[in-house]
């Protein structure tokens, strides 16, 4: 859509690696950006702002977002074309991100009177965007480990990536599956505070029941998502017991 109508597939096996290896480095560099831009948000708010955040600063966070997940889905649409794995869900999830970013920008954030309950679901998206980052910090390490030994055991192909529910040997996945669920319900719970503000009249912006529908969808996309590969790897593994077991016998 953005491109028009051109043929993206490298016909060289190194220019197709250097894509995906752009591709991981540019999700660590918009990993830590993630964390640090709603973490300035808010100490500001607190320290300088007097808890009332003005407009153009969050607007401005909104128009990186935009940026990030446009830069997300046309990388992975050309990773997709190159012969890559990535699951159609996450790209129809940054989407979804783009649209609601967009919607964002053009959302009037008042201010006093009244500013901390208003601007309440502001805050809850920063905390839960501060989340996010930290998560991605912990899957882009851990995942990065796991496909290069999955590429060694053969199991996965080079140009193939990894998210957060798709990656990790046993004692990381304990760890990175809760870590998941809790950011799915906080995203969810981040919608349904928004709608509630909606309704109750506290603000009444239609961008606000926009953003809290699309925040509720994503996070039941996610987990059902999450869910699916969990039950992927759950009859993988009792195949490959059932099979080894045939064996022995």
């Amino acid at each position: 859509m953005f491109l028009g109508p051109i043929n993206v597939r490298a016909s060289r096996k190194d220019v197709q690696w250097k894509v995906k290896e752009e591709y991981n480095s540019y999700r660590d560099r918009t990993a830590l950006l993630f964390l640090l831009f709603p973490s300035a948000l808010l100490c500001l708010r607190s320290w300088v702002w007097n808890g009332c955040l003005p407009t153009f600063p969050v607007q401005l966070y909104q128009a990186w977002l935009l940026f990030l997940y446009t830069g997300l889905a046309l990388r992975e649409n050309i990773l997709r074309a190159n012969g890559s794995d990535i699951r159609p869900w996450w790209i129809y999830h940054h989407y979804c991100a783009m649209i609601m970013a967009l919607v964002s920008l053009t959302w009037d954030i008042k201010g006093q009177p009244n500013c901390a309950q208003k601007q309440r679901g502001v805050q809850l998206f920063l905390q839960w965007a501060m989340m996010q980052g930290v998560a991605m910090l912990l899957q882009n390490r851990y995942q990065r480990q796991r496909l290069y030994t999955r590429i060694a055991l053969g199991k996965a192909k080079r140009m193939d990536v990894v998210w957060g529910e798709t990656a990790g040997v046993d004692g990381q996945l304990w760890l990175l599956y809760p870590i998941l669920f809790i950011l799915q319900g906080f995203e969810a719970y981040v919608g349904l505070q928004l709608l509630r503000t909606a309704f109750k009249g506290v603000t009444s912006e239609w961008q606000v029941i926009f953003c809290g529908i699309l925040l509720v969808f994503m996070a039941v996309g996610n987990f059902l998502n999450t869910v699916q590969t969990l039950m992927a790897k759950s009859r993988f593994k009792a195949k490959m017991k059932s099979k080894s077991k045939q064996e022995l016998d």
